[in-house]
């Protein structure tokens, strides 16, 4: 009964407008290093502070097209004997997977270093075959 309810705060969550009033002094971020402090807006109905350091989140699309850089240097490199292509299939589940993540969706709290690390993760799901180094050099 516990993750029921659990589910419904993340549904609750997600469709917050994120309203913000007040601001609050908090550190900016860039990764995990911090840096100086400054006035943060939080939502005023769930409490998610908007993430406004240099560390900021990027949109789906801007993900979608990594996927097809990567895509195009694996089209490459399939020509040339080595990695396989990536197929229309398992670009297709990498897209969903990252529509269904928050973190991709709701961008008022998110940090650009969670998503590329979730990108990658996601990436590597379906195509463990591909290094971190090699998904991280597209996100540069």
């Amino acid at each position: 009964m516990e993750e029921t309810i659990e589910d419904e705060e993340d549904v609750e969550l997600s469709l917050c407008e994120h309203t913000s009033r007040d601001k609050d002094w908090l550190a900016l971020l860039k990764g995990k290093e911090k840096l100086t402090l400054a006035p943060h807006p939080f939502c005023d109905s769930c409490g998610l502070v908007r993430n406004i350091g240099p560390d900021r989140p990027k949109k789906i699309g801007y993900f979608i097209d990594v996927l097809s850089e990567i895509e195009r240097y694996l089209k490459e490199e399939s020509k040339k004997g080595g990695k396989p292509k990536l197929i229309e299939a398992q670009k297709r589940l990498i897209v969903k997977d990252m529509q269904d993540e928050e973190i991709f969706n709701d961008l008022y709290g998110a940090m650009a270093t969670a998503q590329k690390e979730k990108f990658v993760e996601l990436v590597q799901k379906y195509r463990p075959d591909l290094k971190s180094h090699e998904i991280e050099y597209y996100l540069e």
